[in-house]
């Protein structure tokens, strides 16, 4: 049995529920939102047919191509008030923009449930199959897996082909829900990265759930928050504990920022630490 109160807070509602409606409410109206069509195309729902297909295209083109066609990176930034930004890790991940353009033509990804759960974690294994031909450098950088993955041949492969201290200049990300749902295996994952220098990243935190997960009892070094809209208003109601996640040794990195707003209430929460297209643009306008 799982100790729950090792991980979650309570939170006092008088306080937090308008913030809990309002995500709620959001979702809400996402998932009645109208899909829209792609033009002369029409989609069928993502079968277990199509993640063979994927499979078979490595298969066909092997890792180093893999690699060039279907993985992207993009960088994470410290941007101190005032300051350039600078570019500290990559994060790795296969993306679905390439699997749209290449392989899932007439594939709907969205509301695939269970299925595309199974996707991700093939796609875990290719990426750890193609991973030095991402990244033969072996610069810093994260790479975004399931919890489950961690216990698949393709991990033990990978963890074969590296020295004891190889994943020091590497985290693992997971989804903060998916170390919720496979607590037990996440601890054994965990404690695995550590002993081998790891660092571990709770990824994919929304901003009506923060300081709901207890980061220092899941030895998190890196806790990403997802800006989004709203967050503006959000987030500063959070302070208290954005700023016991970094003193406990928790780095907090804003992802998903596409305004100068994202990095402007980041620093008003001790954020210094940023990730998405804006910082991008950013990094880009620096170097040339």
């Amino acid at each position: 049995m799982i100790d729950q109160s090792r991980l979650l807070r309570a939170i006092d509602l008088r306080f937090k529920l308008p913030n809990a409606v309002r995500f709620l409410e959001r979702y809400d109206q996402e998932e009645k939102k109208p899909k829209p069509s792609v033009a002369h195309r029409k989609l069928r729902r993502l079968g277990e047919q199509d993640i063979d297909r994927v499979v078979e295209v490595n298969q066909q083109i092997g890792p180093e191509s893999f690699a060039k066609v279907f993985i992207r990176h993009q960088v994470m930034a410290e941007i101190d008030p005032g300051g350039p930004p600078k570019d500290i890790m990559h994060e790795y991940f296969v993306g679905m923009d390439a699997l749209n353009s290449h392989v899932f033509l007439d594939v709907e990804l969205r509301g695939s449930g269970n299925i595309f759960n199974q996707l991700t974690i093939t796609l875990d294994r290719l990426l750890l199959d193609a991973f030095n031909d991402a990244n033969p450098s072996g610069s810093m950088c994260s790479i975004n897996l399931n919890v489950e993955s961690v216990f698949t041949r393709a991990f033990e492969v990978f963890l074969e082909s590296k020295a004891d201290d190889a994943f020091s200049n590497l985290a693992f990300e997971f989804r903060q829900a998916n170390v919720l749902q496979q607590y037990d295996k996440y601890e054994v994952a965990a404690n695995l990265i550590a002993s081998k220098s790891g660092a571990i990243a709770i990824d994919a935190i929304f901003p009506e759930t923060v300081g709901i997960v207890n980061m220092k009892r899941l030895n998190a070094n890196m806790a990403k928050i997802f800006w989004r809209q709203g967050a503006e208003t959000i987030l500063p109601g959070f302070a208290k504990e954005v700023d016991e996640m970094q003193r406990n040794g928790t780095r907090v990195i804003l992802a998903r920022v596409d305004d100068d707003l994202g990095i402007e209430v980041g620093h008003d929460l001790g954020i210094t630490m940023f990730q998405g297209f804006h910082i991008d643009k950013l990094l880009s306008s620096r170097d040339h």
